[in-house]
């Protein structure tokens, strides 16, 4: 089997190499000759994959190593039989360490105390949720806005106007 991914994939042959030969390639040089023969197609955001890369290549399944896939043409994925794989969570926490970092800079910076202020998360899935126990686990006051969580799990959510009032910092994690 043949497995064309993008050459900056982390942890590439230890997830793949059992299954076949790997040709690593630049993400934003992937183009129909790169995909021809392959069977597998592995890529970041940086590739977008439609029917005008795939379509008469042996690729039957696509795999990305984000969390997003508005870069993959799903529909006509299904319409040729591909199947495909995301990776939600897979930058989680190193989005939450950024954040924490983030408002460490800033109260450097200020010399403001944070636990003092009030923290508003907009998007509570994977991101946003883990955002927000860290940040209820350290103590401080946060108000979470996710309508459709807020839709299907009920529970202590507010609405963007209230984040919008109260918060002193807004974290958005939506798609």
């Amino acid at each position: 089997m043949l497995i064309v991914a993008d050459e900056n994939i982390p942890l590439l042959d230890a997830f793949f190499e059992s299954f076949g030969e790997i040709r690593r390639v630049p993400g934003r040089s992937i183009d129909r000759a790169t995909v021809e023969q392959a069977d597998v197609l592995l890529v970041r955001s940086v590739t977008n994959v439609n029917r005008a890369l795939l379509e008469g290549s042996k690729v039957r399944f696509v795999g990305t190593c984000t969390i997003g896939t508005d870069h993959l043409d799903l529909d006509y994925f299904q319409q040729a039989g591909i199947s495909w794989s995301s990776a939600p969570g897979c930058n989680a926490r190193g989005v939450v360490d950024y954040v924490l970092g983030s408002l460490l800079t800033l109260a450097e910076i200020e010399g403001a105390d944070l636990k003092q202020r009030t923290y508003g998360v907009v998007g509570a899935g994977e991101v946003g949720g883990r955002l927000v126990e860290v940040l209820k686990g350290l103590g401080w006051n946060v108000l979470v806005c996710d309508p459709p969580r807020q839709s299907a799990e009920g529970g202590d959510f507010v609405s963007l106007e209230q984040i919008i009032e109260r918060c002193d910092v807004i974290s958005l994690h939506t798609p």
